[in-house]
């Protein structure tokens, strides 16, 4: 023991035994000689010369040499042993553990579940999984680079850790994906307020050297029954109700029920009826004209889309859409609403403009640009009719890619439009910076901002706004006479709405292709109508 202590390598230890051993073999010879006496010395000199003694002399040093030998393989087997034992020891940590945040990772939550899940299998007491990402994550990537996201993973990842308590384990999942496993949960409102403290605690700016980086996020949380439930399953609830928080604003938190399950079957099911429908041709559009406030003559047209439903019946743009972009099928339905769109304007006899909707979820596409101009060109459409109705959300993600969109398109001639009454006002005060050719004020948000009493003054500092950047602006929401007579006062040019009734807007569909330009004020016969229609 103690010459382990003083010499630890295996090789060095056995040479010095061996050497030891080949040393005491002689000097215990001679001290033999010495002690038998001179009567033996010649006997002794003459058994050492001859090959017997020769050979007794040279054994211990060829026993020192084997005991070296052993030694040193001894020694080499230790190193590939231990060599052996830190590589698996690493495989194992890499295998159990994320690399970037040192949270352990999708692996050792399975088994860790499992574990517990196995352990409690009588037991009442119930496990939560509260499953939460970050919001615009991916922009902070585009926009900052990737060692900012990564800065940011690792600072909630601490965060996360330093908020747990006994019986919480945190997990990254993958991307901006975590997880935190809480054994003995208690009941779903002492969730919901830990869910609230964990979100203002682990949601705040992160410091970097780009600056401070915002963060935010949402929480979906389940809960085991009765110990029966798999992880697999757990996720699956988690993510719904995590789908669920997101349609909240801000940073929200969304407990798990059975209602999202049924939900959730119903929205697959007219995911595969939309995907169906596109290919069968359930699909038309519908073209709101835009008027002229102090004539109505029609200046263009809005597109909307329908989708005539085999079980559902005939449903609205709106209570679909929404589906359709979380999905991703709102890159083949819109494809196919400007295809459409250029087919039908191209056989106008007057050049009026059309705009189309265009969601985030297009925008993102690096090859939407490409697509749009491809289609232009093969239908033969003068580009400058084109006018792209972008949404209020658009730009606030993947920017880079939303504006080389943008870009591409106005280089072609394509004009660009913000709708929504806070996009509005960003787009006439960003004008030079980003790229938008008009704007849509809806004049039901600037009512519920500026009430009754104040909406046309409101109105009209807008519009001298829009005028003062040279911005064109189209009020949608005219839905009565009085709101048609509001928008002349404040001075608008362009109106769209409900105010004409459909008998109207057929009528002028009729007569488009003379009523462009048609420079006649609003006749008694018109407001007779209108007031008919």
């Amino acid at each position: 023991m103690m010459l382990n202590s003083y010499v630890p390598n295996a090789f060095r230890r056995y040479a010095i035994a061996g050497l030891v051993m080949a040393i005491v073999a002689p000097l215990a010879a001679i001290a033999s000689e010495v002690l038998a006496g001179a009567s033996m010395a010649h006997a002794g000199y003459v058994f050492l010369t001859s090959p017997f003694g020769l050979a007794a002399v040279a054994a211990p040093l060829c026993f020192a040499a084997l005991v070296a030998g052993l030694g040193y393989r001894h020694d080499r087997l230790a190193r590939q042993i231990q060599s052996e034992r830190a590589a698996t020891e690493q495989l194992r940590q890499a295998a159990y553990h994320d690399s970037l945040t040192g949270l352990r990772n999708r692996h050792a939550l399975s088994e860790d579940v499992e574990r517990i899940i196995a352990r409690r299998r009588n037991q009442s007491v119930p496990v939560a999984l509260l499953l939460f990402d970050l919001d615009r994550f991916k922009y902070i990537n585009d926009t900052m680079g990737h060692a900012a996201g990564d800065l940011v993973l690792k600072v909630l990842a601490e965060r996360l850790q330093a908020y747990c308590k006994a019986g919480q384990r945190v997990y990254r999942l993958g991307g901006d994906e975590f997880v935190l496993l809480w054994e003995d949960a208690p009941g779903a409102k002492t969730i919901s307020s830990f869910c609230d403290g964990l979100a203002s605690f682990v949601f705040r700016p992160v410091e970097s050297p780009f600056g401070l980086i915002d963060t935010a996020g949402s929480i979906g949380f389940a809960m085991s029954e009765g110990g029966a439930v798999t992880l697999s399953e757990l996720l699956k609830r988690a993510d719904l109700a995590l789908y669920h928080a997101k349609e909240k604003p801000g940073t929200s938190h969304s407990f798990f029920t059975h209602d999202m399950e049924s939900e959730q079957r119903k929205r697959q099911r007219m995911e595969a009826d939309m995907r169906n429908g596109i290919a069968r041709g359930e699909f038309h559009l519908d073209y709101r004209p835009v008027v002229k406030a102090g004539t109505l003559s029609v200046c263009g047209f809005t597109v909307e889309v329908r989708w005539t439903h085999p079980e559902e019946g005939d449903l609205a743009q709106k209570q679909f859409m929404a589906m359709a972009e979380t999905s991703g099928l709102i890159l083949p339905l819109g494809k196919w609403m400007l295809e459409r769109a250029l087919k039908d304007a191209s056989g106008w006899t007057e050049k009026a403009d059309i705009t189309l909707p265009v969601s985030a979820v297009q925008l993102r596409d690096p090859g939407y640009a490409a697509s749009v101009i491809a289609l232009i060109d093969a239908a033969g459409f003068d580009a400058g009719r084109l006018v792209l109705d972008v949404e209020s959300n658009a730009t606030s993600t993947e920017g880079a890619i939303v504006l080389g969109n943008l870009e591409l398109l106005r280089e072609k001639g394509v004009k660009i439009s913000v709708s929504e009454l806070a996009a509005s006002i960003a787009g006439l005060s960003m004008v030079r910076a980003f790229p938008v050719d008009r704007v849509r004020l809806d004049l039901a948000s600037i009512r519920s901002l500026a009430g009754e009493k104040r909406l046309v003054q409101m109105l009209t500092l807008f519009l001298q706004l829009a005028s003062t950047v040279e911005t064109p602006v189209t009020l949608s929401g005219v839905d009565s006479l009085e709101d048609l007579k509001c928008a002349c006062d404040a001075g608008a040019d362009h109106v769209q709405g409900a105010f004409a009734g459909t008998r109207f807007c057929a009528l002028q569909a009729a007569r488009f292709p003379m009523s462009i330009d048609d420079p006649a004020p609003i006749s008694p016969s018109t407001l007779e109508l209108l007031k008919t229609a």
